[in-house]
């Protein structure tokens, strides 16, 4: 077996569920890293959980999940910095605010905007059977070096911003970042949000939403103001603390989790405990992923397939 640099050394093969395969096995390593699974057995279960979750339909009609997060959701008085997190059905959340009759101003990198305004215009569209005003809906662009200007006129006028605390939305270069803690690990974010509500005056509001089934959970905390810099990462922290209340079957989904993983690997390589094994899809490669460090090796091909076999087993069982 030899080993290989902490990245995936390969591109995947084209077909979706090899893609998703990969993203679930990267889930269960950083999963593992949280200690919210300790075997095969529990790694397993929880990778099939998430290939499910993974190929479920994106888009969800508002009688679905929309009353639900709208009988859940904290009522307040006046605007708000919405922290959310791409968990769950995350995107209904510009939705149910405007249904409230608020105007909405959504934070979004350069690259999501492109790819993701097209889906906003068409989901309201589908949901209010028109196109939004721009009392209702505002995009603005993280790129921008007036965005947080922006953001600030947009909360003066009323407007609630819809901010995500994982988006890592601004430009390089390592200001703007600082470090918190999930499940005791230590983790780089951007503290941009913090630095609007000091700005502007408007407490910070954290959401989380999951599913199960036809279920939705939303779990929020109390406003938090932030009142000067020596508070900004105390305030993400703050926001993040909301994640270690979640399952791990509630966890998985976390979208942005595969590529958290990547970031931390050089901090799992150090470490005596057993290696678990997975395989991993890469083009004209047999590879397997080490849960536990986060390493990747290349295997013989009756390795690969001796492990692929056990894999579609034990997932027959679940």
């Amino acid at each position: 077996m030899n080993s290989t640099p902490n990245i995936l050394p390969a591109t995947p093969a084209a077909k979706d569920d090899h893609i998703f395969w990969n993203q679930s096995v990267k889930l269960a390593s950083m999963l593992y890293h949280w200690k919210l699974v300790d075997s095969y057995e529990s790694i397993l279960r929880l990778v099939h959980i998430h290939q499910r979750y993974l190929q479920q339909e994106h888009f969800k009609l508002d009688n679905t999940f929309l009353p639900q997060l709208e009988e859940q959701l904290p009522k307040v008085e006046g605007p708000r910095i919405w922290a959310c997190f791409h968990i769950g059905p995350y995107a209904i959340m510009a939705r149910a605010l405007i249904r409230r009759g608020y105007g909405i101003a959504i934070l979004l990198k350069d690259d999501v905007f492109e790819e993701q305004y097209p889906m906003y215009m068409q989901q309201f569209k589908r949901s209010f059977g028109r196109e939004p005003n721009a009392s209702e809906l505002q995009f603005v662009r993280s790129s921008g070096s007036r965005s947080l200007i922006q953001l600030k006129q947009l909360l003066k006028k009323g407007y609630h911003v819809i901010c995500y605390v994982d988006g890592e939305e601004g430009g390089n270069g390592e200001r703007g970042w600082t470090q918190i803690h999930v499940h005791n690990k230590p983790l780089d974010v951007r503290m941009g949000m913090a630095i609007l509500s000091q700005l502007s005056g408007v407490p910070i509001c954290p959401v989380v939403l999951t599913t199960e089934g036809e279920k939705l959970t939303v779990r929020s905390r109390g406003d938090l103001f932030v009142n000067n810099r020596e508070q900004y990462s105390a305030a993400m922290q703050y926001c993040y603390q909301m994640l270690e209340e979640l399952s791990a079957e509630e966890i998985l989904q976390w979208e942005c989790i595969p590529r958290l993983i990547d970031k931390i690997v050089p901090d799992m390589q150090h470490t005596a405990e057993k290696p678990v094994w997975l395989p991993v899809y890469a083009k004209e490669k047999n590879m397997l992923l080490d849960i536990v460090s986060g390493k990747y090796a290349e295997v013989s091909t009756s390795q690969f397939n001796k492990m692929e076999t056990l894999r579609r087993e034990f997932l027959k069982q679940i």
